[in-house]
């Protein structure tokens, strides 16, 4: 991947300082060659001399800039501020210094990317897309894709976190907090307006969990704004995330009911890790509903024997219902945690323990050591 070169302007060594290491030593280190200067003349005269592209970053007291700096052809031109501005004031961007770096250049990348008629910066990563799915509702699809996102995290893997529930389990995401922002509802916005906009935001609008570590779009959608997604708009939320090159693996987080969205991040994903209880009713449901889509004639592109994986979730050590009765293989257990059957606070639900050590043992993070994974249409 070809790197962006950086330019800065700015006199205040700490805030270079900090500047270049973070690129260093963070995922922009793959996109960004680093330069600066705290001379005015100095930097100017390398502008003028410069004749790759290159993102214009001038803090404000250098001002005004010279009609050479506009007669050159470079990436982008963004004017740092030591105080917060409002949007629009200027004919270029006004952006804030004083913030979280990982803000600060996320900013800088979106609007590159949103501007440009360069290729866009994105990562070298190609990512495998994971859904998490039950046919019954509690079955703890939330917990395990949550989970499943932070023990990829754990083994150095770069991982987005993506939840499609017609209602989420929002103190998940911000542990209770009061939510400030909807940067779910702005991404799907821009997904109307254009894919490649979309593209842009999604580094703007991701925020990282200070928990669990994966990254994700804080905030809801309102019920019936979930309801009016459809396959178009869910398949290019994933395919936007996806273009980024930023992540190994993207984790979906799906409703039961085979809604239009549901039905769409299915389709497009890698593997899917189906969820049931040693119950019967689960096993009946999910024995329909996969001879359903193993034999579905609406989607012969898709391999389903291939992609679908059943894991069973609150295993006890005995396995009641006869194996044989699913359509696809059990490919794994993850066990029964007495103490999250109630609690007051998620906080108890993100420690690292017994249920990690089950999901370690997936197919997900090692190769599946479980049983073969066939399918038979029932």
């Amino acid at each position: 991947m070809v790197k962006m070169r950086l330019v800065l302007l700015e006199e205040d060594r700490y805030f270079v300082d900090m500047c270049s290491s973070y690129i260093r030593t963070s995922e922009h280190a793959e996109k960004f060659m680093f330069t600066t200067f705290s001379n005015k003349e100095q930097g100017f005269d390398y502008i003028e001399r410069s004749k790759e592209p290159y993102i214009l970053l001038v803090h404000e007291s250098f001002m005004p800039l010279p009609e050479r700096v506009f007669q050159q052809q470079h990436g982008c031109l963004i004017i740092l501020s030591d105080t917060s501005v409002a949007a629009d004031v200027m004919e270029y961007p006004v952006l804030c210094k004083y913030q979280p770096l990982n803000q600060f250049f996320s900013h800088i990348i979106s609007h590159f990317n949103e501007y440009t008629t360069s290729p866009r910066l994105r990562g070298d990563h190609s990512a495998e897309v994971i859904s998490v799915y039950s046919a019954v509702g509690g079955s703890g699809k939330t917990v395990t894709a949550a989970h499943l996102a932070r023990e990829l995290v754990y083994q150095g893997k770069r991982i987005f976190y993506l939840n499609l529930e017609q209602m989420p389990s929002y103190s998940w995401l911000e542990s209770g907090l009061k939510q400030t922002e909807n940067n779910f509802s702005r991404i799907l916005y821009y997904g109307k307006i254009g894919e490649h906009l979309q593209t842009a935001k999604v580094e703007l609008y991701k925020r990282q969990h200070p928990v669990m570590g994966f990254d994700y779009f804080p905030g809801v959608c309102e019920p019936a704004e979930m309801e009016e997604i459809s396959e178009k708009d869910t398949q290019s939320l994933i395919r936007s995330v996806l273009a980024t090159g930023a992540y190994d693996y993207i984790i979906l987080d799906l409703d039961s009911a085979l809604q239009h969205r549901t039905k769409a991040a299915l389709r497009i994903s890698d593997q899917v890790v189906w969820l049931v209880l040693d119950d019967r009713v689960h096993w009946e449901k999910t024995q329909a509903l996969m001879n359903q889509l193993l034999s579905s004639h609406d989607d012969y592109e898709v391999d389903w024997g291939r992609k679908l994986y059943v894991v069973v979730n609150k295993f006890n050590g005995n396995l009641l219902n006869e194996r044989s009765i699913l359509p696809v293989a059990i490919s794994g257990y993850l066990p029964y945690i007495p103490e999250w059957k109630s609690y007051a606070g998620v906080e108890i639900l993100q420690v690292r323990g017994v249920f990690s050590e089950g999901l370690s043992k997936l197919s997900l993070l090692s190769p599946f050591q479980a049983e073969a994974h066939t399918y038979a249409v029932g």
